[in-house]
């Protein structure tokens, strides 16, 4: 089982990378939680707070990688079985429309900016006023919807098979997804339907700016770029070859010439000299006397 799911990771879809670590976190998190009962001790608590979004911006503060680490956090089962269909079936749509690699970037965007969204509602809102300092929140909900969005924006038109009897267009699915995600504010969950709502944002903003020549991937593109030459061990090997390939080729030329034109072995040595200072500069670096030199070695029989 860890065989396949190293091989899935290394050459699995982004889709497929992006639910293996969700369900890797998953499974850490609850055999934590688990140890934490049976042992009767806080400390699977405290992990799992340290890696959930606080709305109280002071742990914020001292914790900021929360903004980053929630996305991939669930507690229940459901929570993360609906996350990872919504994911499976919506990122592959988005990577079949607009490329594979897209997908990861929206994800984390949508994560991002749908914590953001989270964390301005319950610091400036009065409705939230006295649960500010003891909220958190987790899951790949946001992430999700961003790819559910961008998916949306690409094609609207986009028919998806409901429950294996109902045909229904994206911006229909879509759009019924954000109406109950806006009224459930006010019953249940309400820090997760504003994220949902940040993520929905950003996943349409994103296929926006990509129809203008705007692609906000970039940054992550160009990230992924450094890491893999920081830890990609450099070889000569190639450069070496080149090198050796140069002067072989160097070689053969000479010879080449100095068979087709008969010229004699004592003259050989002054032909090379000539030969190399053309392949460094050029003809015309040579002195007169030089090209005089080749020029009759090329003429006798």
């Amino acid at each position: 089982v860890w065989d396949d799911i190293k091989w899935q990771y290394k050459f699995g879809s982004d889709v497929i990378k992006l639910i293996l670590v969700n369900v890797g976190v998953f499974v850490v998190v609850q055999i934590l939680l688990l140890i934490g009962v049976l042992s009767q001790h806080t400390f699977a608590k405290t992990i799992l707070s340290a890696i959930s979004l606080h709305s109280n911006l002071q742990v914020l503060l001292h914790q900021p990688w929360q903004i980053f680490t929630y996305m991939f956090v669930h507690e229940g089962f459901f929570h993360i079985l609906w996350n990872m269909l919504a994911l499976y079936w919506f990122g592959n749509i988005v990577g079949d429309l607009i490329g594979k690699s897209k997908v990861i970037p929206i994800y984390i965007l949508g994560g991002l900016v749908g914590g953001a969204f989270y964390l301005l509602a319950y610091n400036l809102l009065p409705y939230f006023q006295n649960s500010v300092q003891a909220a958190t929140a987790i899951g790949a909900s946001a992430g999700v919807t961003a790819i559910v969005m961008a998916a949306t924006t690409i094609s609207p038109n986009y028919e998806v098979r409901l429950f294996m009897v109902l045909n229904l267009k994206l911006k229909w699915l879509t759009a019924a997804y954000i109406f109950v995600d806006l009224i459930s504010i006010q019953y249940d969950n309400p820090g997760g339907h504003i994220a949902h709502l940040g993520g929905f944002f950003i996943g349409w903003l994103y296929v926006f700016l990509l129809q203008k020549g705007v692609d906000m991937a970039k940054p992550f593109h160009a990230l992924e770029d450094f890491f893999t030459k920081l830890f990609t061990k450099k070889s000569n090997l190639k450069v070496a070859y080149k090198n050796e390939n140069k002067q072989t080729t160097n070689q053969q030329q000479r010879q080449t010439f100095a068979k087709q034109n008969n010229v004699n072995v004592n003259k050989q040595e002054y032909l090379d000299s000539i030969l190399d200072k053309i392949n460094k500069s050029s003809y015309e670096s040579l002195s007169q006397e030089e090209k005089d030199f080749l020029f009759k070695v090329s003429q006798e029989d």
